[in-house]
């Protein structure tokens, strides 16, 4: 790639601090690369001073990749955060690669230490990330303990905190975070070591530097000093981390930590057409923490953005299948169409939709399969109940939700009679009372049988047998978000909405689950298959034609952040997900959801479209 004059000017950036802003698309690789080919052809630095830190695997082999194909050897050390500093704790403490804990080790870690502490509070998936993300958020900043306060009501995360490091420690393993932790730790507390990796690598580079959290910045600083030979690239409109510990914050205060810090823009975005160059602009300028930094589109084609507002979910699904039909109709590949979530947990509609269509699909993302959430699993007893499968393991599942007292012991067979169970409540005065519960529940169940449809008999069984009632009420008792479960239910209820019988639904949800397990397991993208990704998993990537469906308050900007402040944040977000888009941007807006009205999302107006 022919570098611009800017580009140019900031790879031939020689000594001393420098700060490179790239926004989207303006070819911050192609000037990392050749900022390393410079040092090395035109300033006669050799190749072993010279360490590129970069956030992802992929990343630093692309650019060792362009950098060993023009340059005549190697020598330049590329790598993440984690595998430079892990480089350091194995020559002082010989640790090895299978000294680290993958990621499904820390979770199944947390997860028994919740079970052991808190044996009643459900484990799904998505609670679990949520803790270890705030682990990693106070571990990363170094946060003091003493005042915190966690955002997580359902367990006390001090306790589990404690715990947790406690056996990854017994264990003699290392977390990432504790990666970083022991590598600044070494780099202060042995003044011979920092002054050898000073010596090593006197020429840092840092790419995606928005994406840096308090430890790696405080570790990036003491390599540094003193020649202060520092190039940082990034872009603080682009900085979606903070629940990593990532803050913009470091970006913005560089030119103050580093006074005489030359600053590069680079202004030019060869990614996306002229229309979607222009509306982000405009979505972006609502923030006020951050480098302006105007951008001009290179392409002079032709793109286009559009906007529609939906009236359920149902119809945006319908309208999102239909443009990724007319857009494949009209040459574009699947595998050049992505369709963005702010959340995994919102994707279970669009995945049931392309499932249902026949129309091959992809996702990085752990999507959270809804119909084994536990807020299902009673549902699955009683309706399995009813159709004549009336084992104990059904009735256990769901005959106290909501509460009717009853107990585990009196059920004393393989298999549930209620109007035997009845007659022998009838028989105890101390259990009287619950003859005519379980008279009420025989009749709600056989109600519940004469429902034709599974949309029917949900229905009922949230509406009419109180479970609604009984997830609001156990979700007050446990700190957790009643609307995300009643979500969970709308979700499930409505996919059930296009099968006639149980059957047909039962096995919609098999293939469902097939189809998802499938897309999960594979290693790498599939040729030819649509991306169905959240904003964070679409970081860094770009397709022909991006589908953003919910563009509604609560879902973008998050519910979470509206309450935590975070708005800034969500919009950087929003930006990055508009800004995958090359040539086409497709937005979509619900007036309903499940039966509830919405707002426009505030985003959607600051496009001005």
């Amino acid at each position: 790639m022919k570098l611009n004059q800017t580009q140019e000017a900031a790879a031939l950036h020689h000594e001393g601090p420098a700060m490179v802003l790239a926004g989207p698309g303006a070819g911050k690789t192609a000037v990392i690369t050749a900022r390393v080919l410079a040092l090395t052809g035109i300033y006669g630095v050799r190749p072993e001073e010279i360490l590129v830190i970069t956030f992802t695997r992929a990343a630093a082999a692309e650019m060792e990749a362009r950098y060993t194909a023009q340059a005549s050897g190697s020598g330049v050390t590329f790598g993440t955060f984690h595998s430079v500093f892990f480089r350091m704790l194995r020559a002082r403490y010989h640790y090895e690669a299978s000294d680290i804990l993958r990621e499904s080790a820390r979770i199944r870690i947390l997860e028994e230490t919740v079970r052991r502490m808190y044996p009643d509070t459900p484990c799904e998936p998505g609670f679990l990330q949520e803790l270890l993300s705030e682990i990693s958020l106070v571990k990363n900043n170094g946060t003091d303990m003493s005042g915190y306060r966690s955002r997580n009501g359902r367990v006390d995360f001090q306790r589990v905190l404690s715990c947790y490091n406690e056996t990854v420690r017994k264990s003699g393993k290392l977390d990432f975070d504790d990666m970083l932790i022991l590598t600044k730790k070494l780099l202060l507390e042995e003044p011979e070591t920092l002054r050898e990796y000073r010596e090593k690598y006197r020429y840092i580079l840092v790419d995606e530097f928005q994406d840096i959290n308090r430890t790696q910045y405080d570790i990036v600083r003491l390599l540094a000093k003193p020649r202060q030979n520092l190039f940082i690239v990034g872009d603080d409109d682009q900085s979606v981390y903070e629940f990593r510990g990532a803050d913009p914050a470091f970006m913005l205060s560089f030119p103050k930590d580093y006074p005489g810090a030359r600053v590069y823009r680079l202004d030019v975005n060869y990614r996306s057409a002229p229309e979607i160059v222009q509306a982000s602009a405009r979505l972006i300028r609502h923030n006020r923490a951050r480098f302006e930094k105007p951008l001009r589109p290179e392409k002079k084609t032709e793109g286009s953005v559009t906007w529609n507002r939906v009236k359920s979910e149902r119809e945006e699904c319908a309208a999102i299948l239909q443009e990724i039909r007319n857009a494949h109709a009209s040459g574009v590949p699947y595998d050049e169409i992505a369709v963005l979530f702010r959340t995994n947990s919102g994707m279970a509609g669009v995945l049931g939709a392309l499932t249902a269509a026949g129309i091959p699909f992809y996702t990085r993302d752990r999507i959270p399969n809804i119909f084994r959430h536990f807020a299902v699993k009673p549902l699955y007893g009683v309706l399995n109940f009813t159709e004549g499968h009336q084992t104990r393991k059904n009735f256990l599942s769901f005959m106290n939700c909501p509460v009717r007292y009853f107990r585990r012991e009196d059920l004393s067979s393989e298999t549930v009679d209620l109007a035997e169970l009845k007659k022998a409540y009838e028989k105890d005065p101390a259990r009287r009372f619950m003859a005519e519960k379980t008279e009420d529940l025989i009749f709600e169940l056989s109600m519940l049988k004469r429902m034709r449809t599974p949309y029917a008999k949900i229905n009922y069984f949230r509406r009419g047998m109180g479970y609604d009632r009984y997830l609001k009420e156990t979700a007050a008792e446990k700190g957790m978000n009643a609307d995300e479960l009643l979500s969970v239910m709308d979700e499930v209820q409505d996919s059930a909405r296009d099968h006639e019988t149980l059957e047909d639904w039962y096995a919609f949800i098999t293939v469902y689950t097939r189809k998802l397990e499938e897309r999960q397991q594979a290693g790498e993208p599939e040729k030819d298959r649509v991306a169905v990704a959240t904003y964070h998993a679409a970081k860094g990537l770009e397709y022909h034609t991006v589908i953003l469906p919910d563009l509604n308050e609560r879902i973008i900007p998050h519910e979470k952040a509206l309450a935590e402040g975070g708005v800034e944040e969500e919009r950087r977000l929003f930006y990055v997900a508009v800004t995958r888009a090359e040539k086409d941007l497709r937005l979509f807006s619900v007036e309903e959801y499940y039966g509830k009205r919405t707002e426009i999302s505030r985003f959607v107006k600051e496009l001005r479209l």
